[in-house]
């Protein structure tokens, strides 16, 4: 109906007061108005316009050398062409769980799949037969490039945030600001090499080593030597909340009491110092391995003062100068970072005597602003 009324409008133009426009204008005129009309949305109409705010992701594929025939034909470190081929013969890509298609180029050796939709992270799996190469790449913008190609440097990296993910029960996109130690990543990449240069390798032989050559070396590892931050600096200003969890240690150190809480931390940062107040309120208790609680935690509450180290926050929590048998003495120490949605808290208790300290994994206590 709308376009008709605008013809008629024209049609009303060319004749009005005797003037007469040429067939020819007319008719351009006709199509613009109506393109126009065609172009924009009107408010109730079922036609809005439609955003693309798809991914398109690329790399370059660099396919390792595998002794073993039956998982991936002999290769080149920096993809021979045998192995290359297979993979453009044969291959099937994953991105986040999903099969995707995907193309891949002969002679540059890009991969290129398009159309993905927003996601905080991506992970891709390039499979060929039993063998799978890995990579993970945070969401930086409609157009991403991996950093290490699909390769078997990139799958050692994210075999290494997997396990310092698993470890401290952080989902792996919780680290999309962050980098893995390239220095981790060459350790590990020789040790898978060595792996795949074994002519017995299978494909759940080839799983183990990497899963269990990555846990070792972030095993007792704190964060900041497994992962650095990426951009600016975290603004600690303001006040963060969530639900969390954390244990309570029997006289021996283990944890015998999960602990579910709201927790609410208050900062107010100058240069490198922040002065702050956190609070635990408890809610529930589940006991670990048929402990028998004999008494409800009870609410933690305290202020401090920690230092910055660029996005990283530290503290020590001290007892109060009571005259108790802990007094003044260090209960637990804190240590906190930004991670994608939030802050992370890991606390360990320093209580030796009496195990009063909070003690958490920090992928279990993550506080967002409110």
């Amino acid at each position: 109906m709308v376009r008709n009324w605008g013809v008629v409008l024209l049609a009303g133009w060319r004749y009005n007061r005797g003037m007469l426009i040429p067939r020819s204008l007319f008719s351009v005129l006709v199509v613009l108005f109506c393109g126009m009309l065609a172009g924009c949305s009107v408010p109730g109409s079922g036609n809005p316009p439609v955003i693309d705010d798809s991914v398109t992701i690329t790399g370059a594929v660099s396919a390792p050398a595998v002794a073993n025939s039956g998982l991936l034909a002999a290769a080149g470190q920096n993809n021979d062409a045998t192995a290359f081929a297979r993979f453009l013969a044969s291959s099937t890509l994953k991105v986040n769980g999903r099969t995707v298609e995907f193309s891949l180029n002969e002679t540059s050796r890009e991969l290129k799949v398009e159309k993905l939709p927003p996601a905080a992270s991506y992970e891709l799996e390039l499979r060929c037969g039993d063998f799978s190469l890995i990579a993970f790449a945070p969401n930086s913008g409609r157009q991403i490039s991996l950093p290490y190609g699909i390769s078997l440097r990139s799958t050692a990296e994210w075999y290494l945030r997997a396990a310092f993910g698993s470890s401290n029960n952080f989902a792996i996109d919780h680290f999309a600001d962050y980098q893995v130690s390239s220095t981790l990543i060459d350790t590990l990449v020789s040790g898978l090499q060595a792996e795949l240069n074994k002519a017995g390798l299978d494909s759940s032989a080839w799983r183990l080593a990497a899963s269990s050559g990555a846990s070792t070396l972030v095993k007792d590892r704190e964060m900041t030597e497994v992962m650095q931050r990426t951009g600016s600096a975290f603004s600690y200003n303001g006040t963060f909340s969530g639900t969390v969890y954390y244990w309570r240690l029997n006289g021996s150190g283990i944890p015998v009491m999960e602990v579910q809480a709201t927790a609410m931390l208050t900062c107010i940062s100058s240069g490198n110092t922040v002065n702050g107040s956190l609070k635990l309120e408890p809610q529930a208790v589940r006991p670990i391995e048929n402990y028998t609680v004999t008494s409800q935690p009870s609410t933690v509450a305290f202020s401090f003062t920690g230092a910055l180290n660029g996005s990283y926050l530290r503290f020590t929590r001290r007892a109060a100068n009571d005259g108790s048998p802990l007094s003044g003495k260090d209960l637990d120490s804190w240590f906190i970072f930004p991670v994608n949605g939030g802050l992370a808290v890991q606390a360990e208790n320093l209580d030796l005597a009496y195990r009063t300290g909070i003690q958490t994994r920090a992928g279990d206590f993550i506080l967002r602003k409110k």
